[in-house]
This record gives C-alpha cells, structure tokens and sequence, in this order.
C-alpha cells in the first residue's frame, strides 16, 4: 500500500551531512590498522567520445538531489560499451572518494547513454523514472538478461525476521587489514545490485590479494577460467553452509583466473574456515580489483537474496562492516566505521588442541588385556583426529586405531602392544583441521598391567558384551559369564551365586553394576574395567547379590544451557538446559546483594525461578550420571523494564469518500526508542492482515489505497530496534461508499472522458473534477490565440488526487506537452506559448491510478501570462519544444476540431 513520501527530507538532511562533513561518524577506538592497503587511481578520459559522454553525465546530474552517488562521491567512468552503430552506449562508472581522490573498488554504477542524429549524447541515469524501461530495450547481445535483473531499480529491504547470521570471520588472512569499499552502498548509493545486495561487502587493497574461507562448508559452485579483468564473465566460488537453518550459500565473486585451487573446483569439497580459497580480481562487471562477499539462501542458484550476516571479529555495528560515507548518510544500518575504512581479519585457526581421558580412572590395575578407553577432543576450529600413546620408559608409541569422533570410546589390546606388567603411561595426541597437534602427553594417566599375557586361557574370558564372575581373587575359583542385561538375584546362576563374587573381569563395549542385596538395592558399584580383588572396593568381595551388565556408560556430557535472552524483573524466568537422557542435575543461581537459589538433584531440565531483581546472575548446572560428574556455569542480565511506547490511531469519519483513505497517529512517551511502525488492516471483519511497507520512526501519517463498496478498519502498534513490539492499539473504521457522484461534467454527452466530450474551458477560469467512476479520464478543450503565453495548472484538492497534464493539439493525437506532479499531493504547471490560432485540448488523468470516489475532486486551469513570439513549453524548470512544422494544420481543417469547436460554442 502507498505511504507518503519523504524523499525531500532525507534528501535535505543528507546535503546537511555533506556540509558537514563527517564528524558524525562513530569510529571503534584502540584497532589495528595497517598503512600498507591502497586503492587504485582513477581512469584519466582521453577518448573525446568518452569526454563527451562525461560531460553530459554530470550536466544531468547537476542540482539533482536524487542521484546519491553524486552527491556522496566524485564519479568518473571506468569503461564504455557501445553497439554496432555506436549509438547506444553502455556506461560503467566508478565512484572515487571526495578526500582521497582513489576509486572505490567495487561494483560499477550504470548509465545508458544515446546518440542523436546532431552527435550529441543524453543519458539515462539509475534514479530516472525511465531507466527499467531503457535497460529491458538494450539488446541482450551486450547485456545479458542476469545483469539487467542485477540493475533493476528495486531496493532490498531490511530483513523483518530479525534472523541474524553469525560465525564469520573476515575472508583473508588473519592479521592483514583490507579496505571496505561498498556494502549497504549495493543498494543506496551505486546500485549495482539494488535488489538483492543490501548485506554484501567489497573488500579491497589496491592488489589481488588472496581470500581465505569465512566460515566451514562444501563446494557448491565454482568458476575459474576465465581471464583476468574479463568485464563479462566473473570467476566465483560459492560454499554451501548446513549449520544454518535454512541452508545458506556464501558467494566469493570477481576472483581471478585459476586462482581456485584444484581440490575446490569439485562439487562437494569439504571447506574449512581460514582455509585459502582463490586470489582476489575484477573479472565480470567490476571497477578493480577487489572480492564481492555475500551470504544467501536460495538452493537454485549461484546467485540469491542477501541475508544479515556478522562478523565476529568486527567491533562496529554488531559486527557489520560500513565506511564512514555509509555510516554518516545512512545511520539507520549503523552508525560507526573503522578509521579509513580498514578491518583487520582474525581469521584462522588459532588454538592448539585439546583432549583428555574419562577412561580408566588414574592408577587403576588392570588385570585383562583389553582395556577401554573414552575420553574428549576439542579445538578452536576443528578436530582432524586423535591418537592413544603408551610409554614404559623412553619414547612414546602409537596404540589402538586413529580416533574421529571429538567424544569416543575405543579398546586397545595391552598384550598384542607387548607391554610387560607393571606401571605405564597412557596418553593422548589431538591433531585439527589445520594441521596444529597437542602435545603427545595430553591427558597423561599412569595405569598398573597385571595380566600375564601369553598364559593358558582362562575358563571364563569374557568377549565384546560380557562380563565374567569369580569366586576368588584373582580370576580364580568358580566363573560364571554373563551377557547384557539385568540379574535381579544371583542365587538362580548355576556358578557363582549370591554373595560369591570376589573378582571381576569385562569384556569390551560394556559397564558392569554391583549391588550388595537382590532386585538392585543396598550398596553399588560401578565398574567400567575389571578388577582383580573386591575386597578393596566401596561394594566389598563375597557380598554381591543382584548385578546389571550394560552398554558402557560414559560420564555425561557438559549441559548446554538456554538463558533467557532479554528477561527483565517484571518477568517469570525460566531457566532451562539440554543433558543426555537419563542424567540427573542440579543447579545453583547467584546474583546481585548475595542472591543464591538452588535447586537439588533432578531428571528434568528446566526451573522455573519466577521473578528476579535486576542485575547480573550466575547459572551453574552439574550434571551426573554412575560414570561421573560435568558442569557449566555461564552469566545473563536481568534489566529493568522499560515501557514500550503507546501509539493510537486518530480517528477516521464514519465515510470516506475517497479510495485514498488518509491515516494519522499520536504517539506517547517512549518515541525515541521506536524502530518504525506496524499498521494492520482488515477489510468487511474480516481477517487482520499487515500493510506490506511499513512507516520509519519518524512518519505519523501514510495514505491506504482502499476499494469502494467495503468497510475498513485499521490499528496500529510501535516497534522498538530490538524487536520489541507495543500492544496493537484500538481499531478506527470508515467506509467507502460503493457508488461515486460523478462530477458535473461527467454527465454530458458524450462523456468528457475522451477528446469528443472535451469540455470548453474559458481562459482565466477553473474547473473542478474528480476522479469517478474508477478509471475516469477528464478533457477539456480552450480557444486561444497565437502568441499568449499560457500557464496550465491542476491542483489536487482530495487526497491523492493529484492530475498528470497532457497538452494536445485539438486533434487529439498530437502531444504537445506533458507534465507530471512530484507525487499524487502534489499540484502541476507548465508555461506555454501558443504557436497559432486555434482550440487546443488538455487530458487530465491521475497520477494515482488506484483512486476512485467522491470526494477525489482537483482543479484545473488555463491563464494568461503574457502575449509574446512563439516559444517553446515550460513544464517546471525543463524547456520541451512545442511539435510545429510540416504536419501542422489549422484547427478549423479536421472534422473532429469542427465537432468540438460546435460543442463549445465557437465559430
């Protein structure tokens, strides 16, 4: 639905900012910037073809206010392509810094540029009215239908989901600094790709430096051969990225020619963030060397809709990169810039890896010669794998398989590794994606081997899932094996019965349970390896009466805790965590003034702590299971509430008559905190449904295009920068009478809606009309006199209706001028000088073509000015020649003038 406009405003305020300079302009404080990134010089223009083109460029632009990338940057051209004919000119410009005097690599900006028969050019610049018409007419051959869809005059809005993307880092080396050339600029200012651009970047220094990966994924697209500085095919690289939800695609652009490395021309390859992907160029359409960075998700194509996307390094913007032209003129997407537009990269793998054991336990015998072994890998990046050492004395060797999973759970066999009894050493080495390794002794534990390898085997030797009872110590006596599951009384086992186990031996891939009493009670005890004597342990030997043989059970892993993201203290907190099944936990809350909570020992994994007082908490949760314990602790805030802003909606009259429908609002207390509007609408009861452009913070009024014959009711609410939306305030209503009262001039006949009804309007007089039924048209017709100077005017008098002026010579057909308001409020004149005798004819159509009713009346008229020589027409400030030579006749020589000049009374 149409809104009012405020182009002038932002315009008048953006010509301030220019006066000003860019004081305004937050900058991060204490950042590294490197002096060694330059941007190259500007084309000098020796081809007089080009020079000429260039001067009437900027004669177009001049005092025009609606062409930013003029009024922000000095602009030049960077290349021309020009048909068959050399009529037809396809102009790629290049922004050049004010203060500097370097170009802005990046996307080129894009004038079409035509030849007259007199030599001269004219141009059609993005901002003109013309420009989609203009670009679909350039013939395919030198510009292809994907690049004319990439310059379509539409704009990208601000994404209404709040979906925000994180985990990228900036894509080159860590430590190098780049210049940012252009990002919300794509869309604002240069409009190289206005539709779809809004959350690229351009990154440059002047070189093809190289791009490192800004986040892991697979290869999905990938081109590379073409040559360097090709203006009509780009290289590029597009990466895949599941961990998103939905699936995003991020798009490297302009890279040069077989830069891509071999691995990564192949559908599928696995990318690793930091890892080098290709070398910056400015193949396809691009005014230098530089990388085009962009995140989207459409599955279908190279090429897609940008999403909001952060960088964790960059410490402006929430982590999105603007230059300080950008932040000054358009501090609605962020208000800071790093000093001469330089951002330093983190990026790459920084940390070495890590890991531990949770199995065995520090300094336990071991009395078999399989052992298992669990335990953790970690790093900053990516864990490639790890490995198992043993040490006797001297050096470390391999033992076991190459470990993949970051949690894992393997067997290694104590005698195929020849290790003599005694004590030994076990660790663990932790290698990541980038090739970085632990230390060998990571996670070192000292075990005790007591098992005779190479001896008869033994009765009862448990394998993978079983465990084995003996009488006596030692793995002596009776045995007895057991498979998974549950033996609630031992006393029914033909072997070793109730209160005769005296040792233990496990198998592989289980954990054994002892209890002291049948069905599962009294004392227990947990074994994950054997044990060779149980008259040690917690649960004692020759007292064993029930015993559960299970899938090895693992220490639980660390709690992943869910906070509350903007809890305040008028809210009920509920904090919340995610365990493994079956794991019990507890929690403990700290806060402000020696706040402590906690809550005991529990299966669930929420707690509800109801309202708390403001100020910063501490969450600490443990969790446990019968292999062992693991916490985390982590910290939120508790703010004090704020109100949100109370916005009504004024009142509308009980009819409108009018299918532009004016809407105004009030807004209370809280207005600086306010983002923009939400305006909801519903037509005859029935369902609420949003207005598609809602207004900014600073609108209080908009226009609703409506249909006769229906009801409507409207409310609103205010929504705050952080997505925080008001209550929807009451419903105003009006209807919009089906039927509209002509205008007096309607009902003549025939209608005055063509040239045959036109309607005598007298010199020094006014008309008032208005637009009904929908679709009206209004002619009138005036005899006047060679040499008067004429002033032509209509004016809108209901909203929205505001007329486009046609001049005609009295057959209808011949235009002779034409002129059209700034907007559908906005009231039209154009001079003109009349080059003979006769009855002329003036079209009068809307500019509001939705508009219908009543009450959409605007006037019209014709006066004189002066009496002087023919001239030519005047619409505003801009000259159009009056249509005279050859074709022209006397209005007396047609029967159509005859048949308007008997309706109107003249001779």
């Amino acid at each position: 639905m149409p809104f009012t406009d405020h182009r002038k405003t932002i315009f008048l305020a953006l010509a301030l900012v220019l006066f000003l300079g860019l004081a305004g302009c937050k900058v991060a404080p204490n950042t590294q910037v490197s002096a060694s990134p330059q941007l190259p010089q500007p084309k000098a223009l020796s081809d007089p073809t080009w020079i000429a083109i260039d001067q009437a460029i900027q004669k177009a632009v001049s005092g025009r206010e609606d062409v930013l990338a003029y009024m922000l940057y000095n602009v030049t051209i960077d290349r021309v392509q020009f048909s068959s004919d050399g009529t037809l000119a396809l102009v790629w410009t290049a922004l050049v810094d004010k203060n500097t005097g370097l170009v802005q690599s990046g996307e080129p900006g894009l004038v079409i540029a035509h030849q007259s028969g007199d030599g001269q050019w004219s141009v059609v610049l993005q901002s003109d009215a013309t420009f989609a018409t203009e670009l679909q007419a350039v013939p395919d051959s030198m510009l292809s239908p994907d690049v004319k869809a990439q310059y379509m005059p539409a704009i990208q809005q601000s994404s209404k989901d709040g979906v925000v993307y994180h985990g990228y880092r900036l894509p080159w080396g860590n430590g190098q600094t780049k210049i940012l050339t252009g990002s919300i600029g794509h869309v604002l200012t240069y409009k190289s790709c206005p539709t779809t651009c809004l959350y690229a970047f351009d990154f440059a220094d002047g070189t093809m430096f190289p791009i490192a990966a800004a986040k892991a994924g697979v290869v999905k697209y990938a081109v590379w051969q073409y040559p360097n500085g090709n203006t009509t095919n780009p290289n590029y690289l597009v990466i895949e990225d599941d961990t998103t939800t939905p699936t995003t695609f991020m798009v490297y652009f302009h890279l040069a020619q077989n830069s891509i490395p071999a691995n990564l021309r192949v559908a599928g390859t696995k990318v690793y963030q930091g890892e080098y992907l290709a070398n910056a160029d400015d193949t396809g359409e691009s005014t230098g060397n530089h990388l085009h960075f962009m995140v989207h998700a459409d599955p279908t194509s190279y090429w897609g809709t940008s999403v909001d996307i952060v960088f964790d390094e960059v410490t402006v913007n929430g982590g999105r990169p603007r230059t300080c032209t950008e932040a000054a003129n358009f501090p609605e997407y962020g208000t800071e810039c790093m000093p001469g537009d330089r951002y330093t990269s983190r990026n790459g793998d920084n940390a070495i890896p890590t890991g531990g054991l949770t199995l065995p336990e520090a300094d336990s015998t071991i009395t078999s010669p399989t052992l298992t072994v669990s335990g953790w890998m970690k790093d900053d990046t990516q864990v490639s794998s790890g490995q198992l050492f043993y040490k006797v004395s001297g050096d470390w060797t391999p033992i076991g398989p190459v470990l993949t999973d970051e949690k894992f759970s393997t067997q290694i066999n104590l005698c195929d590794a020849g290790i003599p009894d005694g004590k030994f050493s076990l660790s663990l080495q932790v290698t990541d994606v980038a090739g970085k390794t632990s230390a060998v002794d990571t996670g070192l534990i000292s075990l005790v081997k007591k098992y005779t390898c190479g001896a008869p085997p033994m009765v009862c030797t448990p394998t993978v899932g079983q465990v084995a009872l003996y009488t006596q110590p030692d793995f002596q006596g009776n045995c007895q094996v057991l498979d998974l599951g549950e033996y609630a009384d031992l006393a029914s086992q033909p072997t070793v019965q109730d209160d005769q186990t005296s040792s233990v031996q496990l198998g592989s891939g289980v954990s054994l349970i002892l209890y002291s009493d049948t069905n599962f009670g009294g004392t227990s005890e947990l074994f994950q390896n054997g044990d060779n004597d149980l008259s040690d342990n917690p649960i004692g030997a020759q007292t064993v009466s029930s015993v559960k043989v299970v899938n090895m059970i693992t220490p639980p892993s660390v709690p992943v805790l869910i906070l509350p993201a903007a809890a305040t203290s008028a809210t009920d907190v509920t904090l919340s965590w995610v365990v493994d099944d079956g794991v019990e936990t507890s929690a403990n809350l700290t806060g402000p003034a020696s706040f402590s909570q906690s809550m005991d020992w529990q299966t669930g994994s929420s707690w509800e702590v109801g309202l708390l007082p403001a100020g910063n908490y501490t969450l600490k949760v443990e969790a446990r299971n019968l292999a062992g314990n693991t916490s985390i602790s982590q910290d939120f805030n508790v703010s004090t509430p704020v109100a949100l802003p109370v916005v009504t909606m004024n009142a509308l009259p009980e009819q409108t008559n009018s299918t532009a429908i004016p809407l105004a609002w009030t807004v209370g207390s809280g207005a600086e905190n306010i983002d923009h509007f939400e305006i909801q609408s519903r037509i005859d009861s029935g369902d609420w449904t949003d207005l598609q452009t809602q207004p900014i913070a600073g609108d209080r009024q908009a226009v609703f295009s409506a249909e006769l014959g229906h009801s409507y009711d409207f409310r609103i609410r205010a929504v705050e920068a952080e997505g925080t939306a008001g209550d929807f305030s009451a419903a105003v209503t009006t209807d919009v009478p089906l039927i509209c009262v002509l205008d007096q001039y309607e009902g003549a006949t025939p209608s005055d809606n063509g040239l045959d009804g036109a309607l005598p309007l007298t010199i020094g007089t006014s008309q008032t009309h208005n637009w009904c039924p929908a679709g009206d048209v209004d002619w009138v017709s005036f005899q006047a006199t060679k040499g008067q100077v004429l002033r032509l005017t209509t004016a809108p008098v209901g909203k929205n209706s505001a007329a486009i002026e046609q001049l005609f010579d009295s057959d209808g057909i011949t235009m002779l001028g034409e002129n059209h308001p700034l907007d559908a409020n906005s009231q039209a004149s154009m001079d003109w000088t009349v080059p003979a005798d006769g009855i002329y004819s003036i079209k009068y159509s809307p500019v509001d073509t939705q508009i219908d009713g009543t009450d959409t009346d605007y006037t019209v008229a014709v006066e004189v000015q002066s009496t002087v020589q023919t001239a030519p027409l005047v619409c505003g400030s801009v000259a159009i020649p009056v249509l005279l030579g050859g074709a022209y006749t006397l209005v007396s020589k047609s029967a159509k003038k005859k048949k308007i000049a008997k309706r109107a009374g003249w001779n």
